[in-house]
């Protein structure tokens, strides 16, 4: 009997992660207006499943480079990069689970591995070579985004068990927290340094996406979410979990419906937010696979690429891109930079492994 922590497996041992990916997951059919484009699947060759929910959302960058994570037919889970339909495997060396979660235009990589005492790490994946990436005295750390000048975004788990989102700038290690949460993650961060991801709040009972730009939070729920967090079989919440934000402020998230399905979204009224107004039904478009039981959004790119997965008819779950909409119109150069920084706590070296990288024959996407 296989002996190996599968995704769920370990989600199960962090559920408050769970959460965090969970909620980097879906958006419902009450959405205003659909995301046209043409929608390609992603598939690993020989996957039990690709891009499982809603752990390994996908990732792209503004080169077309994709990064996620596949479960392999032991149920072991693997990361894996994707350029001009080719597959490569990233395994961190002498771990047991790893996961590939964002990519920066520079190439590098980050993501989460779990070791052989089923601790989870973030990692940082340069030139074949792995960072391993801890916040000092966590009990837990993963990292989801690298925006173009090198700053990470994730999150780590405290002692006590609560999870706070993570920022790496420089070498330095930031914790920050939306004011008044229980738990909060960090899930994207563009190339103005504005921050998106979930939060718990007080009573842990109901998640919410949020944006952090100019040094304050603001709220992003899609209208008539249900926010609470055991909505949609613990595979979402409620939450507009705003999972990525491109470099023109375009945020990609979701949220459980009415439907009691999981759904993604296109948000691009970022700028009415920053000015403190509430976020315009108008601004949200639908993002959903079609014939899908349940879809969810990971990432965007200043090219208007949408990446994302879903959950087919059978159980399985797909990898897919977004491309060839109008998303690319919405899409603006990035002017918006931090003026003021949240508070944050004690910086730390990042610390150096080996790498271990396994190559794969080229395989085509299919559509």
């Amino acid at each position: 009997m296989n002996n190996k922590p599968t995704k769920k497996n370990f989600n199960s041992l962090v559920w408050v992660l769970l959460v965090l990916r969970m909620l980097l997951a879906a958006v419902s059919a009450q959405a205003q207006q659909p995301a046209p484009g043409t929608y390609t699947k992603i598939d690993f060759p020989g996957a039990t499943d690709t891009a499982e929910c809603c752990s390994a959302i996908l990732n792209i960058n503004n080169e077309g480079q994709i990064v996620g994570g596949y479960l392999d037919t032991s149920g072991t889970g693997h990361g894996f990069f994707l350029d001009d339909g080719r597959f490569t495997t990233i395994n961190f060396r002498g771990s047991i689970y790893t996961e590939a979660l964002g990519i920066n235009v520079q190439g590098r990589i980050v993501g989460e591995y779990l070791d052989t005492a089923n601790v989870s790490h973030g990692f940082l994946l340069k030139r074949d070579v792995f960072q391993t990436i801890d916040f000092p005295g966590a009990l837990n750390t993963f990292v989801n985004w690298i925006n173009s000048a090198n700053d990470m975004v994730g999150g780590y788990m405290d002692a006590t068990g609560s999870f706070h989102g993570l920022l790496v700038r420089a070498g330095a290690m930031h914790s920050f927290d939306f004011p008044g949460a229980s738990n909060t993650f960090g899930l994207g961060i563009n190339a103005g340094g504005e921050i998106v991801g979930i939060y718990l709040d007080s009573s842990a009972l109901n998640a919410h996406g949020f944006l952090l730009t100019k040094g304050k939070f603001h709220t992003l729920d899609f209208p008539g979410a249900n926010t609470s967090a055991a909505a949609c079989n613990l595979l979402g919440g409620g939450v507009a979990y705003t999972a990525g934000i491109s470099d023109g402020g375009v945020i990609v998230g979701g949220y459980c419906g009415t439907d009691d399905q999981l759904h993604g979204f296109l948000f691009t009224g970022a700028e009415s937010l920053a000015s403190d107004a509430a976020p315009k039904p108008s601004a949200f478009r639908t993002i959903n696979f079609p014939d899908a039981i349940n879809s969810f959004a990971g990432g965007i790119n200043s090219e208007g690429q949408i990446v994302g997965g879903y959950e087919s008819a059978d159980g399985h779950y797909h990898g897919f891109l977004l491309s060839d909409s109008d998303v690319e119109s919405l899409i603006a150069p990035a002017t918006t930079q931090l003026t003021s920084r949240p508070q944050f706590l004690t910086p730390s070296s990042i610390h150096r492994t080996a790498s271990s990288v396994t190559r794969l024959r080229r395989i085509e996407l299919v559509k």
